[in-house]
């Protein structure tokens, strides 16, 4: 362990918090079914504060393409629904709870989200290069300053290498997930 600093493990971080964010932001990206994710995490001004939505309410998927959302307290009712339309969704009121109804993806929606997909996780990737490039340049500008040896430059560069190599792996695994999501 002498051989290391903390700064493999700040990179190993900041590429897992690139994954966490592309998972974040493909669990919003509709698909054939409706998930809890697309609603959980809207901001509703209620009590006079933001809240994400799951902080409000129940939310439940009782079909293939519903969700239910049951606020606890009755009286944010009609904000979590302005909150929800001005979000682009139409919710249906049943009471005291909230029903969205997601129609069946056309073709063209597919393609339309499987595009999206594919630039999100490129986005990732951009990440993942400008984070190795500054990595790199870090080796680098502490081999010139001879606070690393040469070999240590090379194992440093390699260690960056292989967490470069798992980053991309996993965000090609999670865009892969999505799209065969969106094909079913």
């Amino acid at each position: 362990m002498g051989r290391r600093s903390r700064w493999p493990v700040l990179s190993v971080m900041i590429f897992d918090q690139i994954i966490e964010e592309l998972k974040s932001t493909l669990a919003v990206v509709r698909t054939g079914r409706a998930s809890s994710a697309l609603v959980e995490d809207l901001q509703v001004e209620a009590y006079g504060t933001k809240m994400k939505l799951k902080e409000l309410a129940a939310i439940a998927v009782p079909e293939a393409r519903q969700i239910l959302i049951t606020p606890w307290d009755k009286t944010v009712l009609e904000v979590v629904t302005k909150t929800l339309q001005i979000t682009g969704f139409n919710p249906i009121v049943e009471g005291t709870a909230l029903r969205l109804t997601f129609p069946p993806l056309t073709g063209e929606d597919r393609q339309r989200l499987m595009r999206q997909v594919g630039e999100k996780a490129e986005e990732a990737r951009i990440k993942v290069r400008g984070v190795r490039r500054e990595m790199m340049e870090e080796v680098e500008q502490r081999q010139r300053k001879k606070q690393i040896s040469e070999d240590e430059a090379f194992f440093r560069k390699g260690e960056v290498e292989e967490e470069v190599k798992e980053a991309n792996r996993q965000i090609e695994q999670l865009a892969q997930e999505k799209k065969k999501q969106l094909t079913l």
